[in-house]
């Protein structure tokens, strides 16, 4: 299990955030990536008339979701939609609660060491056991909680991700690999309860447009903004001439807009984030609130003794007055013929007025390569999937797949790396359940390709920051340390 190291030497590498949204394309080995920026989350909102059945389990069916009107047959097959359902598949309580002190709390659930020694010694694996239990202090008989676990030394600044393994009966287990000499500390932390996972699993089938985007249509003096949106639905349709709807000719993805009033479709000019919409019964924002959500649980301060500057950037930007989160961005390094782009992956994207045009899908960028030696391609994709039905997100996931095996057809000295998703969001648009879903989705997809990734997901679940999902320097610098080792090996 691997340990993070951070470093702070004066001499520190940045080539950039790849934590964001993205392609890369560089040309030797540096690059520079600016941040984006997701728009501040409203409040959730609480309408209980709306959801009748307060808590009920929800059972995934990949198969039974349509992306869209007129689709073409999808690259994924039934038989891989169908094993990526059994990978994925959560455990769903038992029973219905009517009560948020009926779930899994935090609180009240706790966790000890197995079989405790003295003196370990650097590469021991230890255990620790927790328990859960609900707001009542019940023990809980069956599993679902999503929870995460580190085992950290602050004074040394080293920490070390702990794998959960749940045993469906309101137990679990926390592995720890010790990776240092010194004292190590054990932190367990309920992300979720099972409960509150039934919440989010629901609402991304169910209601995929909580959040929604606005076109902006052009034509000379005249403009106006509409709503617009992944997929059809009740919402984006209502009270308005339905619809313009945008297919991309070669990936096949899709976009809808209501119909401006008095412009043609044909005058989408931009792009930009609208707003969230969730509609959460009282019991669904009570399970998902902050006092109950990343909650460190108590354990009788478990640890073990173990025996035995400033960035330099290389890379000048060039101004292409293009946006200042979506890009796309270039810089170069002459004199080591160094070139680097970066650009924001297509739709659906929240972020601020953008150009319609400067919105590339993944998959069509990389069709544009030649590839080759001197080629890395890199890509990270998952942040704004996390509101949509899982079969949306593999469906682009397919996409690409197919663009990148075409590519390393054509090119197979080419460099491929794919950024893993991180932690940082707690709420119903955007949970790290949700991310770990499409996380772990990805990486199904893409483990039998010749591709490269960076695990951030174990680093950013076991740094010392306080969450975001915009990791800090530190994780930044360690992203490039690694993504170096494969770009630049010698």
């Amino acid at each position: 299990m691997p340990q993070v190291h951070w470093r702070m030497g004066n001499h520190v590498r940045i080539i950039i955030f790849i934590v964001t949204l993205s392609l890369v394309i560089l040309w030797s080995c540096w690059e520079k990536l600016p941040e984006d920026l997701f728009p501040s989350r409203s409040y959730i909102g609480c309408q209980p008339e709306t959801v009748k059945v307060l808590m009920e389990s929800y059972t995934v069916n990949l198969s039974s979701f349509t992306p869209g009107f007129n689709a073409k047959p999808t690259l994924i097959s039934p038989e891989e939609l169908q094993y990526i359902e059994e990978e994925l598949k959560w455990p769903a309580p038992p029973i219905n609660v009517t009560a948020a002190n009926q779930a899994t709390s935090a609180h009240t659930s706790s966790y000890a060491l197995l079989n405790p020694r003295e003196l370990y010694s650097v590469g021991d694996v230890i255990t620790v056991m927790i328990t859960a239990r609900d707001g009542l202090k019940n023990p809980k008989t069956y599993g679902g909680d999503f929870f995460q676990a580190k085992l950290f030394n602050a004074e040394l600044k080293a920490s070390v991700f702990g794998q959960v393994f749940d045993h469906n009966n309101g137990t679990y287990t926390a592995n720890f690999m010790l990776l240092w000499e010194g004292l190590a500390k054990v932190s367990i932390r309920m992300i979720h309860s099972s409960e509150a996972v039934q919440v989010l699993l629901r609402h991304r089938e169910l209601e995929p447009d909580k959040v929604y985007f606005l076109g902006v249509f052009r034509n000379g003096s005249q403009a106006e903004e509409v709503v617009c949106n992944a997929q059809r639905s009740v919402r984006l349709m209502l009270g308005s001439p339905c619809c313009c709807e945008y297919r991309h000719p070669i990936t096949d993805e899709t976009w809808v807009c209501r119909k401006p009033q008095n412009l043609p479709c044909s005058a989408w000019v931009s792009h930009k984030m609208g707003g969230y919409q969730a509609i959460l019964s009282s019991l669904e924002s009570s399970l998902l609130h902050g006092s109950v959500t990343k909650v460190i649980l108590t354990g009788g301060d478990v640890q073990v003794s173990v025996s035995h500057h400033e960035p330099v950037l290389a890379l000048k930007q060039l101004n292409l007055h293009t946006s200042d989160k979506s890009g796309p961005f270039e810089a170069v390094d002459v004199g080591n013929n160094i070139r680097m782009v970066w650009r924001a992956h297509g739709l659906p994207l929240r972020t601020s007025v953008t150009p319609y045009a400067d919105l590339h899908y993944i998959s069509s960028e990389v069709d544009t390569l030649a590839g080759g030696q001197h080629s890395v391609v890199v890509f990270t994709i998952w942040a704004h999937f996390t509101t949509f039905p899982l079969i949306m997100y593999l469906r682009r996931l397919a996409s690409i797949r197919q663009a990148i095996l075409s590519l390393l057809q054509r090119a197979p000295e080419s460099l491929v790396v794919i950024k893993t998703a991180n932690t940082g969001y707690s709420d119903v648009y955007g949970s790290d359940w949700l991310s770990w879903q499409l996380d772990s989705a990805l990486r199904i997809m893409f483990k039998n390709l010749p591709v490269v990734f960076i695990d951030v997901w174990q680093m950013t679940s076991c740094y010392r920051s306080p969450d975001n999902i915009h990791p800090p320097r530190d994780v930044i610098e360690n992203e490039v340390d690694m993504f170096l080792s494969f770009v630049c090996p010698k």
